[in-house]
């Protein structure tokens, strides 16, 4: 199956020159470019889309669209361009999920460097929940899936139940934050929120509790 990408930014110059850029300097097979927000989360959460560029527009809210594609297309690896000085905003967006910042100075060896490792990294591909029992995936068998009917009941985010199965499997903060594209700390953040959730006071007890509320159940 071929590569995709999904170009996004609300101005038409800029999505036309991401796209350019992407074709003569990036390995994908497919590009697609939307201007609106919904368009892109419909288009991100039908799949398989391996990569979305997000134009840092001065008056978007990137963070806040990082967010929005993580909850509906997890597995995409997020990655944003332009040229703002705005150390912040890129800092929230990367918090938020997005796995690098692109310069249009930036030399295009790098361009297709950076899209190669986002398309082959994106963000927490093997912390991600299964699919639930019943769906097209139920006839692999021995996996252990997720159950998201609970996990809304418990009031847990993708997130926090990315922490919680690498919790289960043995792994430092700093090895789940290395698969998430998340510090230690923010980690350790999230880690802290599932636990009260969960009413556990340790790493066991919790993924203690997950297995016995049915979050976590075997295919």
């Amino acid at each position: 199956m071929g590569r995709t990408c999904v170009v996004h930014d609300v101005r038409e110059q800029a999505r036309h020159r991401l796209e350019l850029l992407l074709r003569a300097h990036a390995d994908v097979d497919e590009i697609v470019t939307t201007a609106d927000d919904d368009d892109l989360l419909a288009r991100a959460g039908e799949g398989p889309t391996e990569v979305v560029v997000v134009g840092m527009s001065p008056a978007a809210d990137v963070a806040a669209l990082v967010r929005r594609l993580r909850e509906v297309a997890p597995t995409t690896a997020v990655l944003l361009a332009g040229t703002t000085e705005d150390a912040g905003t890129v800092a929230a967006a990367l918090a938020a999920g997005a796995v690098g910042f692109l310069r249009w100075e930036a030399p295009r060896a790098l361009v297709r460097t950076l899209v190669e490792v986002a398309g082959e990294s994106s963000s927490g591909a093997d912390l991600l929940p299964l699919s639930v029992p019943g769906s097209r995936d139920d006839a692999r068998t021995g996996e252990t899936r997720v159950d998201v009917a609970v996990q809304r009941s418990l009031g847990l985010s993708v997130r926090e139940v990315q922490v919680l199965i690498g919790v289960g499997r043995g792994l430092t903060n700093a090895d789940i934050g290395r698969r998430l594209y998340l510090s230690g700390e923010t980690v350790k953040t999230h880690a802290a929120r599932l636990f009260r959730k969960l009413d556990a006071t340790d790493r066991a007890e919790a993924v203690g509790r997950a297995w016995a509320l049915g979050l976590f159940r075997r295919g």
